[in-house]
């Protein structure tokens, strides 16, 4: 944290030397500035590459996900466009990316009333990385993220889904899995704004404002503010969600080539926490059933189960541009404090006397905080001419994080603390983490001949982690080291204007996970490593998108646990090993076309995916064999609209798929497919209505479960659902 504090401090003294340093040669080292959009013939296909900037009337523009004809990995863009006129209102960002190829997210409550194992090309949460502005972020115990807590969609200009590790320039502890990354939108010159007000099944309701100062004074200062209020019932029973959240933005020009930027985001989040059911439960209470009732007698009753988080995030940036040497740095800090209530058991299989003998009501206040701050310096320079024309780019990205969590029993009926009777403390969980995380990288980017660009990188990763308390009455604690050096290539060719092929090879990296220190295998476990292999085409006119993709991923030192005694009928303990590896491979593409001058598109994507263990032979757990998304959108006139259908295709679940004498029939989840229409209307040029229907045709298949052998538990999809919502513009 002290790295970064001095670098964050440090800039602005060495953006000031640079700027008179270099002030005088300023409009020489412009004229030599190297830019891929000013290859011949790429001015036109800029524009297309911007779902945002696209004309309108074109297939670039319509909202549609699409590859970018830059890019060195498959990657699928979500403009804003596509976030306000197709996902739904409250969609947080998981339900804005589940119609990309490979993407698969359960929503059981509703979109965006809290998202469940939301997966690409089978990578679970924890295994691939979310950033905001570039910044990754998440959990610092398991790397994974409290989608609910943070960006919603209505703060959101854009989401990118990049399936792949990126280059060395890539920042993250989980880049191998690909990067989910959310972008605010840019300020502007002209004062300008939007308020909306949305209702819909479930009691949801929502209202949502954004507002553009434009320049303010002479100095051309300027800001945004972005606010979204989400209240509902739920779509399952007694599972409520009530949602603020206000994302602040300013742009401060310090002279003609330095500007300072300040974002600051504030979320706060309420809702039941609810849970999959078995069967039994189901078929007596219906598939809306997730474990919570309204009796306050029940470990089920809604008002003992609850999950309040506080979330907030801010960082200071400060970029550079002098012609041939730019510079960037974002000093940031994030964090989340999640507390509340539970049940001890929500499937309704332990009596409240088993634990409470002398009466009340079992179970647990849970209480979680994790901070962290850090500082992300990149730099980068022009160099040569002809066929040494490239780039040079460096960084360095520093972290400390800080993670406490508390968990006590009590009895729900007046949530004092209460000592169960099988156990000998009402304290459960009580521990410290920290990590410290280093990343620098040196990449060349090198344009030897025109519009071809090759892209070699290293990058060095440092990771070291402490723990120490008590976890389920056990001491924990202990430090992990862990350290490697990974390399990356890049190449991208732009055959035509509108026309690139690319091509990569790259390595990626997680340490181990919080939860082998609490096993006490850190000696025993290695980081989980892959190498990634890619290969597309992407091809954009005005009237057609499309992009095709293969990959083949080299998975080794897959983690897992069993469960082993500490001695003869001792407590159990997870015990952590690296079960072997698992190879990703698979075939990805998006197609999008005009018909016509009717308004009228045809669009597609999907995928064919496989992620089988290297032992077994055998598909691992939630990895979608196939997924497709197809129909139609409309754009013309006054009239607007979408008609999609997603498919998602058999995977598993628990375990992964299982064989021979040991083979359970619970593993396997039906593929399924859900369909989701939008039409609206626009009254004038600056005020819209729309309705939203979510599962049209009310599909309520399985789509989550646990594996258990014997009574195994499920999520369905969300009821059909709909939302109505008037928007203005100015």
């Amino acid at each position: 944290m002290h790295h970064a504090i001095r670098i964050g401090l440090g800039l602005a003294v060495l953006a000031a030397a640079v700027n008179a340093a270099i002030a005088d040669d300023l409009d020489a080292a412009t004229k030599k500035k190297k830019d891929a959009t000013n290859l011949q013939g790429v001015a036109v296909s800029a524009d297309l590459d911007d779902p945002n900037r696209a004309p309108p009337g074109t297939a670039a523009a319509l909202p549609t996900t699409q590859g970018n004809l830059f890019e060195m990995e498959p990657q699928s863009v979500l403009s804003r466009r596509f976030i306000e006129t197709i996902a739904t209102p409250k969609a947080d960002y998981l339900a804005v990316m589940e119609l990309t190829p490979s993407a698969v997210n359960a929503s059981p409550n509703g979109a965006g009333l809290s998202s469940k194992s939301a997966t690409v090309r089978g990578f679970q949460d924890g295994e691939y990385d979310v950033t905001f502005d570039g910044i990754p972020f998440g959990d610092p115990g398991a790397f994974g993220h409290a989608t609910t807590a943070f960006f919603p969609g209505p703060s959101l200009d854009k989401v990118v889904v990049d399936r792949g590790p990126g280059m060395a320039s890539n920042f993250g502890n989980a880049t191998f899995g690909g990067t989910i990354a959310l972008y605010s939108a840019p300020t502007t010159d002209k004062p300008s704004g939007q308020v909306s007000a949305m209702y819909g099944s479930g009691s949801t309701w929502q209202v949502a404002g954004e507002g553009n100062t434009g320049e303010m004074n002479k100095i051309g200062t300027e800001g945004s503010v972005n606010y979204s209020h989400t209240e509902s019932d739920g779509l399952l029973k007694d599972a409520g969600f009530r949602q603020d959240n206000v994302l602040f933005k300013v742009d401060q020009p310090l002279g003609d080539n330095t500007t300072l930027t300040l974002v600051a985001d504030y979320n706060k989040v309420k809702w039941n926490t609810f849970t999959g059911q078995p069967k039994r439960q189901t078929d007596r209470f219906g598939l809306d059933f997730g474990g919570l009732n309204d009796d306050p007698l029940s470990q089920g009753f809604y008002d003992y189960n609850i999950d309040d988080r506080h979330a907030d995030f801010e960082y200071l940036q400060l970029h550079g541009d002098y012609g041939s040497i730019r510079f960037d740095d974002k000093f940031y800090t994030y964090g989340l404090r999640d507390s509340g209530p539970g049940g001890v058991d929500l499937l309704g299989k332990t009596p409240n006397d088993v634990l409470l003998p002398d009466g009340g009501v079992p179970g647990a206040i849970n209480h979680s905080r994790y901070r962290a701050v850090g500082d992300m310096l990149t730099a980068e320079k022009d160099l040569g001419d002809g066929w040494l024309d490239s780039t040079l780019r460096a960084g360095i990205w520093a972290e400390r994080t800080s993670q406490n969590q508390d968990q006590v029993t009590v009895d729900l009926a007046t949530m004092d603390p209460r000592i169960f009777s099988t156990a000998k403390s009402a304290n459960i969980i009580t521990t410290r983490q920290h990590t410290n995380t280093t990343q620098s990288y040196l990449e060349w980017e090198w344009r030897p001949v025109d519009n071809l660009t090759i892209t070699p990188g290293v990058k060095q990763i440092v990771f070291d982690r402490t723990l120490e308390g008590v976890s389920n009455f056990l001491p924990v604690g202990g430090a992990g080291h862990f350290s490697t050096t990974l390399g990356s290539m890049g190449a991208n060719y732009r055959i035509q204007p509108n026309l690139s092929v690319y091509l990569q090879v790259a390595k990626g990296f997680q340490a181990p996970k919080v939860n082998i220190l609490q096993g006490g295998d850190q000696g025993n476990v290695e980081p989980q490593k892959t190498t990634n292999y890619q290969a597309g085409v992407v091809w954009k006119t005005p009237s057609m998108v499309a992009d095709l993709d293969v990959y083949y991923i080299d998975f080794n030192n897959l983690v897992t646990s069993v469960e082993e005694p500490i001695g003869p009928g001792g407590s159990l303990i997870s015990v952590f090993t690296n079960q072997g590896g698992v190879i990703y491979k698979g075939v990805e593409g998006e197609f999008t076309t005009m018909l016509g001058d009717s308004g009228l598109s045809f669009t597609a994507n999907g995928s064919i995916n496989s992620a089988y263990s290297k032992t077994t032979h055998l598909q691992i757990a939630n990895a979608p064999l196939s997924t497709a998304d197809v129909g139609f959108i409309y754009d013309q006139g006054a009239l607007y609209g979408s008609f999609l259908v997603k498919y998602v295709g058999t995977r598993f679940t628990g375990t992964g798929e299982t064989a021979g004498n040991t083979y359970n029939p619970h593993t396997r989840l039906p593929k399924y497919n859900y369909t989701n229409f939008n039409i609206g209307y626009r009254i004038t040029p600056d005020l819209r209505v729309q309705l939203s229907t979510n599962n049209l045709f009310d599909h309520r298949t399985a789509i989550q479960g646990n594996g258990a052998a014997t009574d195994p538990t499920y999520y369905y999809l969300a009821e059909r659902n709909y939302t109505a919502q008037v928007t203005y513009t100015f």
